[in-house]
C-alpha cells in the first residue's frame, strides 16, 4: 500500500473517530481522550466548532494551533505540541499531525511521549510528519 493512500485512510480514520466523539459531546456524556505532554498523561476532551474543524483557513486557528501529534500503533496515541493548561501558548486549537513510524521502532515498549521526542526522530528521518489540514477545538486536563 503506497504511503499516501495510508495517510488518505488514517484520516479518513480519524474524521470517524471525530464523528464519534462529537455525537457523545452533544449527548451530555463527553469523552476524555489520554494524550502525552512532556511525558505526562493529560486528558483532551473534543469539542465543536462550526468554523474551525477540518477548516484550514479560519484565520484564528490555523496562526494559533499547536500540534497534536498522532501515532497509531501504540496505546496513548496522542501527543500535545508546545504546550498545556498553565504553560505559555496554551489554547484550545490542535492542528492533527500524522506520525508515520519508518524504523521499526516498537512502539509497545518505546512509545513516543513527547513532541521533542517525535521532532528529533524526525530530524533523524526516523518518523514522517504530515500535517492533515485539519484544526481541532479541544480542551486539555489533566488526569
Amino acid at each position: 500500500m503506497k504511503v499516501a493512500n495510508l495517510k488518505s485512510i488514517i484520516t479518513l480514520a480519524l474524521g470517524l473517530v471525530l464523528i464519534n466523539f462529537v455525537t457523545q459531546v452533544r449527548a451530555g456524556a463527553p469523552t476524555r481522550i489520554p494524550a502525552w505532554f512532556n511525558d505526562e498523561i493529560m486528558s483532551i476532551i473534543p469539542g465543536v466548532s462550526s468554523n474551525v474543524v477540518g477548516v484550514t483557513n479560519h484565520a484564528i486557528a490555523t496562526k494559533v494551533a499547536n500540534p497534536l501529534y498522532v501515532v497509531a500503533g501504540q496505546e496513548v496515541s496522542h501527543i500535545l505540541g508546545v504546550a498545556a493548561p498553565g504553560v505559555a501558548g496554551y489554547n484550545p486549537y490542535w492542528d492533527i499531525v500524522i506520525v508515520t513510524v519508518l524504523n521499526g521502532r516498537n512502539l509497545t515498549t518505546d512509545p513516543f511521549t513527547s513532541e521533542d521526542e517525535i521532532l528529533a526522530a524526525a530530524e533523524a528521518g526516523d518518523v514522517e510528519l504530515d500535517d492533515t489540514g485539519f484544526i481541532l477545538l479541544c480542551q486539555v486536563v489533566s488526569r
